[in-house]
C-alpha cells in the first residue's frame, strides 16, 4: 500500500489516479469533537431575543451526535486544553489587527452590537477564545494525521475581516487555526473548503495575505450576503482563491458538480517546488455550515443532509484524500430540525467519515 501512495504522488494528476491505484479496505474511523463549553456566554441581548445565532444551535448539533448511532466513535473533548486560549489568541492576532481584538474584548465587558446583526455579550470574548482554540485544535490534530476531527463551536466566524466584525461574526476562527498551522510548520499545505451558503469573504481577505501555502474554496448563493465572491476569475495575488456562486434554488446535484469539477481539483491538486518535489495539501480544514439545505430559511439554496454526507465520500472514497487528515469547523446552519436543519447535515457529515 505504500508503495502505491508514493506512486500516486508521483504522478502529476493526483489525486484522480489515486482512485485506479488504491483499493483500501473498509475501516471504521473514530473522530474527535472539540467542543466549546464557554459558547452559552456568547448570547443575544434581551433586545434581539429573537436572533437566530443562539447556544440552542450548539446545544442542537451536540445532541444530534451524541444520540447519532455512531456515537461510540466519537471522542468529545474540551476546548482549551489541548490548545490554549492564550495560543488561541495569538493566532487571532496573526490575521486581524489588534485593535480589532481589543473592541470584542472591550465590549464583551458590558455587551452590545457591531452591527444589527452582529452581537456581543458580557463574556463573548472568552467564548471567542474557546471557540478560536477548538478550531486550532481539530485543524492541529488533522494536520499531524490524527483526525477526522470536528470542532464544536459557536458563532460562526468566516466573515469576520482582519479589522471588521460582521454577519454574526466576532473573529475568525478558519484564518487563525490555518495561520496556527502554517507558523508551526513551514512545511504544512492547508486547504480550505467552505460549503456555507454564505460567502466567507473573511477568509478570502485573510487568505490572500497569508499567501500560496493556503488556498480556499467556497461554494456558496449567489447574491447572498454579504454579496462578494460573486467574480469566478478573481483568484488574488497568489492565486489561491476560487469563488464558485450557485443560482438562487440550486440542489445538491449542482453543487456536488462544482464540487467534483471545480473545487476539489483546485484545493487537492498538486503545488510544484522545493526540495521534495511536489508539496500536497497537508490538511483540508472544512468551513462545515449548514444553511445551503433546503430547510433553512436564511437563503434559498436546496441541498439535503445527504448532499454533505456525498461530500465527503467524494473527498474520501473518489478524490482519496485521507480522512484523517480532515477537519472541520461549524459555521451556520439555523434551522435546528434534528430531521432535516442543520443537526441532520452535521450528522450526516460525520456518519460518512466515521461509518464510511
Amino acid at each position: 500500500l505504500g508503495k502505491k501512495i508514493q506512486k500516486a504522488r508521483e504522478c502529476r494528476s493526483w489525486p484522480h489516479t489515486m482512485l485506479h491505484l488504491l483499493v483500501l479496505p473498509s475501516m471504521l474511523l473514530s473522530l474527535v469533537v472539540i467542543e466549546s463549553t464557554l459558547h452559552t456566554r456568547h448570547r443575544p441581548p434581551p433586545s434581539v431575543w429573537s436572533h437566530v445565532e443562539t447556544p440552542a444551535r450548539q446545544e442542537a448539533a451536540a445532541a444530534a451526535l451524541r444520540a447519532a448511532p455512531f456515537a461510540a466513535r466519537l471522542d468529545f473533548r474540551a476546548a482549551g486544553v489541548g490548545v490554549t486560549h492564550d495560543a488561541a489568541a495569538s493566532s487571532l492576532l496573526a490575521v486581524h489587527d489588534a485593535e480589532h481584538l481589543q473592541a470584542v474584548r472591550r465590549l464583551s465587558t458590558r455587551g452590545g452590537g457591531f452591527d444589527a446583526d452582529t452581537y456581543c455579550a458580557p463574556g463573548s470574548w472568552e467564548a471567542m477564545l474557546d471557540a478560536s482554540a477548538a478550531w486550532t485544535e481539530a485543524l492541529e490534530l488533522a494536520a499531524r494525521a490524527e483526525g477526522p476531527a470536528l470542532a464544536l463551536a459557536r458563532p460562526p466566524g468566516h466573515h469576520a475581516t482582519r479589522g471588521t466584525a460582521m454577519g454574526f461574526c466576532l473573529v475568525n476562527f478558519a484564518a487563525a487555526a490555518a495561520a496556527a498551522v502554517l507558523g508551526s510548520d513551514p512545511n504544512a499545505r492547508v486547504a480550505i473548503l467552505d460549503w456555507d451558503v454564505h460567502h466567507g469573504n473573511g477568509v478570502a481577505e485573510m487568505v490572500a495575505e497569508l499567501g500560496p501555502r493556503v488556498r480556499y474554496c467556497s461554494t456558496h448563493e449567489r447574491g447572498g450576503f454579504p454579496r462578494t465572491g460573486l467574480d469566478e476569475t478573481a483568484r488574488g495575488t497568489h492565486g489561491n482563491l476560487l469563488h464558485l456562486p450557485l443560482p438562487t434554488g440550486s440542489s445538491g446535484e449542482a453543487y456536488l458538480r462544482r464540487l467534483r469539477d471545480e473545487a476539489l481539483p483546485f484545493l487537492l491538486a498538486a503545488e510544484e517546488g522545493g526540495e521534495g518535489g511536489a508539496h500536497w495539501p497537508t490538511v483540508l480544514l472544512i468551513c462545515a455550515g449548514y444553511d445551503a439545505l433546503a430547510a433553512d430559511e436564511l437563503a434559498g439554496l436546496g441541498l439535503t443532509p445527504e448532499d454533505f454526507a456525498t461530500s465527503i465520500d467524494v473527498i474520501v472514497k473518489e478524490f482519496g484524500y485521507p480522512a484523517e487528515k480532515l477537519a472541520l469547523g461549524l459555521e451556520g446552519g439555523y434551522c435546528l430540525d434534528q430531521q432535516v436543519g442543520m443537526p441532520a447535515g452535521l450528522r450526516s457529515t460525520v456518519g460518512a467519515l466515521v461509518e464510511g
